[in-house]
C-alpha cells in the first residue's frame, strides 16, 4: 500500500517541533541554574533575604509575644521571607534584625506574621532554594488530598 503524499509531508514537520521544543526549555531552565549557583553578595538592611531551613529564632522583644504562650522563640520554617531590619555589622551581637514577611506558617510554635527575630548569617540567606521550592511545588500537585 503506498503512502499518501500528505502523511510524508506530516513527518517532517513533527521531527522540527523536538528541537524547538528542546531549544524553549533550554531557554527557560539555563538562567535558573545559573541563577542558582552564582554568588550571593552580603546581607544588607532592607534586603528580602529567604530562612535556609528550619530554625529556632529569638524575639527581638520577648514580652510581646509571650502572651501567645512563646517563651522568647519561635520556629522558622524554610523558605520564609523576612526583611532585615538592621545588619550584623550594625549591631553588637553579630546577628540580624529581621522582620518575618507574610503569613505562612501561622500556628504555634511557627513564627507569628510581622515579628521581629534576631537571626545568625547560617540561617538566612539572599536566594531562595529554588530547588526544594520547586518539589514542594510539584508535591503539592501531584498530592492525592
Amino acid at each position: 500500500m503506498a503512502d499518501s503524499p500528505d502523511s510524508q509531508t506530516d513527518e517532517p514537520k513533527r521531527n522540527s517541533l523536538i528541537p524547538i521544543g528542546l531549544a524553549i526549555l533550554a531557554v527557560l531552565i539555563v538562567p535558573t541554574f545559573i541563577y542558582s549557583i552564582g554568588p550571593q553578595g552580603p546581607i544588607k538592611k532592607d534586603h528580602v533575604v529567604f530562612s535556609t531551613g528550619q530554625h529556632r529564632a529569638y524575639f527581638a522583644d520577648e514580652a510581646q509575644y509571650q502572651i501567645m504562650g512563646y517563651q522568647g522563640f519561635c520556629v522558622l520554617e524554610a523558605r520564609e521571607q523576612l526583611l532585615v531590619l538592621e545588619s550584623a555589622a550594625a549591631r553588637q551581637d553579630g546577628t540580624y534584625l529581621a522582620q518575618k514577611i507574610g503569613t505562612r506558617g501561622t500556628g504555634f510554635p511557627s513564627c507569628p506574621s510581622q515579628s521581629r527575630v534576631l537571626l545568625h548569617e547560617h540561617q538566612i540567606t539572599l536566594k531562595p532554594d529554588m530547588w526544594g521550592g520547586l518539589g514542594d511545588t510539584l508535591s503539592r500537585f501531584f498530592s492525592s488530598e
